[in-house]
């Protein structure tokens, strides 16, 4: 584990993230900017090597919408089943779901004999 100061146009949403797209004007993204704009950015993103978003999706959103250009980010590696797993443990406790990915999400974890209860 590593962090790092990374250019926001430089990470890779990850294409499998469940997690629904906030806009401004969804209270979930009205949430985060309030509480980025009130503490500032004190809860860094997590990347994987390959600089594929694993955790922070909507703040990244946010941050750029505020006009932020670098990030503080975690980058660790770690290969894709668990990238995908830790993505579902690290969204798993707050935020909505698009179930259609969730499930294809899991699907790929389980054929893959991941353990998706560490999730």
């Amino acid at each position: 584990m590593e962090f790092k100061k990374l250019k926001i146009a430089d990470l890779v949403p990850a294409s499998y993230n469940p997690r629904k797209a906030l806009k401004p004007g969804d209270a979930e993204y009205e949430k985060i900017k309030n509480s980025i704009t009130e503490f500032g950015y004190v809860e860094p993103v997590i990347v994987n090597t390959d600089m594929t978003i694993i955790g922070g999706h909507q703040r990244v959103t946010v941050l750029s919408d505020l006009g932020y250009k670098d990030i503080d980010c975690i980058v660790i590696d770690i290969d894709k089943t668990k990238e995908k797993a830790l993505n579902i443990a690290l969204n798993k406790i707050t935020g909505e779901w698009n179930k259609e990915l969730l499930a294809d999400l899991i699907k790929d974890l389980q054929s893959s004999d991941f353990d998706v209860a560490f999730t």
